[in-house]
């Protein structure tokens, strides 16, 4: 695809994840995207040809990111204790981003599409296992304890989606989140 072809397909993703997070994802239409990107049908469909899809693409975007640049610090050699901070303000941040609501629309896609549980799964694992390399790391550089890798993975990563899901619909403090994310450091941290 041309520079162009993807900047335009990022500029729908972009003004597509503010949608989704505002509305939802059931409620948005392949219009209100064309509106909000001032786009025609067409200029649209030539990139994507549901919601479905636009959020897909979304979604791959952003695990896409995060594999990248987990990789890249880890091939750097930069500190665990720094890429495990990253990591974890990441995610706070995430609590709190205008976008939270698009954690809520993550759900709903997932029982919207029931077709697509493969794909969350596929999606855990990885998230899973980029968590696992960095822990990994840690332990081997001597930064992290021993503890059960893929054990503490998997519960930071439903730990964060908990947070993530419920900040759309109740009231999660800064406090608390800190609060929490001290104790995490505490099991993986010497």
């Amino acid at each position: 695809m041309s520079e162009k072809g993807n900047s335009t397909r990022n500029h729908i993703i972009d003004v597509s994840m503010g949608l989704f997070a505002e509305k939802g994802y059931q409620v948005v239409t392949m219009k209100d995207i064309c509106d909000s990107c001032a786009l025609s049908r067409g200029g649209l469909y030539r990139h994507f040809s549901s919601t479905k899809e636009i959020f897909i693409a979304l979604l791959d975007r952003d695990i896409d990111d995060d594999i990248r640049a987990m990789k890249q610090a880890i091939e750097e050699k930069a500190p665990a204790k720094t890429i495990l901070e990253h990591y974890l303000e990441h995610e706070k941040e995430a609590i709190f981003s205008e976008y939270k609501g698009l954690f809520f629309a993550t759900h709903e896609f997932a029982f919207a599409e029931p077709d697509q549980r493969a794909y969350f799964d596929n999606r855990l694992a990885l998230s899973v296992d980029l968590l696992c390399r960095l822990f990994q790391y840690g332990q081997d550089t001597g930064e992290f304890k021993q503890f059960d890798v893929p054990a503490l993975a998997a519960h930071i990563i439903y730990f964060f989606d908990g947070f993530k899901t419920s900040s759309s619909v109740l009231t999660v403090t800064e406090e608390l989140v800190v609060q929490q994310i001290k104790i995490l450091k505490e099991m993986i941290v010497i």
